[in-house]
């Protein structure tokens, strides 16, 4: 779904990425944008703090739909930082955007289907390999021995725990498979029980660190993820309700000692700029949603390789596409 704002010949941008597992819809985003139109017919936008008191007023408007709110806090934040004549990194950060260095996925594949993709991010700078409840490792030897200079990620997807295997045998396995990820040099473990098994999570004496994703969806939920055994989490401006609220995520978290990373839904390369702001500050950058695309209608921030550049412009630095 996409958001244009137009005020004093500007115009300003924004994406939403409905995604069902947060029970979000196109249909339920585009009736939530709806409602909240009126309410912009006479604002005035002049600072980031004009930003997120709007961002808090339109809450009520659009709830229970983040998305929504997101693609206007996105649209806000390109308006305001092309009136100011800056890149949207400087009107949140104050300093020039530099490139970030962004995970390559590798999905569940058959072995025909892994090998290809393997040697297709050979050589990228960080790679994350998804996995389900068979927790199979063969995918990460795989990039780990193609690409020894990359740095790997596991993502579990919620998928290592389940009611069959049992609270106790869960546990166990997820420490198994900790020394083993530890031994081949896997970064770290992203979610790998549903959020609701939190409270299980073990304190693993050795392994990579757990990363939380689908457990962390606001800022709400920052101060309980060092209690859950968390060492970082994942910022997804789809799920927190856009820039404005991302930002505070990431400074919450750096404050708390927690790691930091900016994911992505499948998305163009407009939600892709807003998340590279975020990204100029954080640990990690999972945005690789818009290289997966067959037919981006946007081009913003240059991918190369498992690197994002930024563009030349002010705002986001996002125009639409112009088709070969």
């Amino acid at each position: 779904m996409f958001v244009k704002l137009e005020s004093e010949g500007i115009t300003g941008l924004g994406e939403a990425s409905p995604n069902a597992f947060y029970n979000e819809t196109a249909e339920g985003v585009s009736a939530r944008l709806a409602s909240a139109a009126p309410f912009f017919s006479s604002l005035k936008i002049r600072t980031v703090t004009d930003i997120g008191e709007v961002w808090a007023k339109l809450w009520p408007l659009v709830a229970p739909s983040r998305a929504a709110q997101c693609a206007l806090d996105i649209a806000l934040w390109d308006w305001l930082a092309q009136r100011e004549g800056v890149s949207a990194t400087q009107l949140a950060w104050g300093i020039a955007a530099k490139p970030v260095n962004t995970f390559c996925t590798i999905g569940l594949s058959t072995p025909d289907e892994l090998a290809e993709k393997v040697e297709e991010l050979r050589g990228f700078p960080l790679i994350k390999i998804k996995s389900d409840q068979h927790a199979d490792l063969t995918p990460v030897r795989a990039a780990r021995q193609l690409s020894p200079n990359s740095r790997v990620a596991v993502d579990a997807n919620c998928g290592w725990s389940s009611v069959e295997m049992g609270q106790h045998d869960s546990i166990n396995r997820l420490v198994a498979l900790a020394v083993e990820l530890k031994e081949i040099g896997v970064e770290f473990i992203e979610q790998p029980f549903p959020p609701e098994q939190d409270a299980r999570l073990p304190r693993l004496a050795s392994g990579p660190p757990l990363f939380a994703d689908e457990s962390c969806v606001t800022e709400d939920y920052i101060d309980r993820m060092a209690l859950a055994g968390f060492s970082g989490f994942n910022i997804k401006l789809d799920k927190c309700g856009g820039i404005t609220p991302a930002l505070r995520m990431a400074r919450h978290g750096h404050a708390l000692g927690l790691k930091t990373m900016v994911g992505c839904m499948l998305e163009s390369s407009l939600l892709i700029a807003a998340g590279a702001v975020v990204a100029q500050q954080t640990d990690y950058a999972d945005l690789d949603g818009a290289w997966l695309l067959g037919d981006d209608p946007f081009q913003g921030w240059r991918f190369n390789r498992g690197t994002l550049s930024p563009p030349i412009g002010t705002g986001l630095g996002v125009e639409p596409a112009t088709n070969p």
